[in-house]
């Protein structure tokens, strides 16, 4: 029998379908790989998204804490003369020297900042809805007599965590605090 190059009819569709079975499990792999790659990155954005909103609500507890320092200079700076702050107090005061690492929250711990307890603020070392994971901290260091008046310069640096202790933020700023100068503000903000 002679080889004509023709098959016949049935092994034709069992070729064809083989390919259609391999065709649709490669096309079912690569939908299912684009599926999780879609998946992973909701999520990954999800977690972004809640990073985000916790250190925006630390950094405005930070920003209150300055506020509430501020004001307390306002009223009680002249009347304090700056200590040699070495440990932890719940109540504002002038520190005559600043901490030695501001931008590193560890080295406050134990060191002379001063524990806040603002209104409304729920504080929770587990976590949970609407709370923060410690109090937030201030150090108000005196700097002495400004160059701008007759007034005094402090610089203040305030902490505050979000929702987790990983959370954190710092602001520092510097804050004058002035006599009756004519053309100037009595108190004002220099900067963060």
């Amino acid at each position: 029998m002679k080889y004509s190059g023709n098959m016949p009819q049935s092994d034709r569709r069992l070729r064809q379908g083989g390919l259609a079975l391999v065709s649709a499990l490669l096309m079912l792999v690569i939908i299912t790989l684009l599926g999780v790659s879609l998946f992973l990155g909701v999520t990954l954005q999800q977690k972004a998204a809640g990073n985000s909103l916790q250190k925006t609500r630390a950094l405005e507890v930070a920003q209150s804490v300055v506020n509430a320092a501020e004001n307390w200079l306002n009223t009680e700076s002249q009347k304090q003369a700056p200590l040699a702050c070495s440990s932890n107090v719940t109540s504002f005061r002038l520190c005559a020297v600043a901490p030695s690492s501001p931008a590193d929250p560890s080295t406050w711990i134990n060191a002379g900042a001063t524990q806040v307890a603002l209104p409304k603020l729920k504080v929770s070392a587990t976590g949970g809805t609407d709370t923060y994971a410690t109090n937030p901290v201030v150090w108000i260091t005196f700097l002495g007599r400004a160059t701008m008046g007759p007034g005094s310069l402090y610089e203040i640096d305030a902490q505050a965590t979000g929702g987790n202790s990983n959370t954190v933020a710092v602001i520092q700023t510097v804050y004058y605090v002035g006599g009756n100068m004519r053309n100037s503000t009595p108190a004002q903000n220099l900067g963060q």
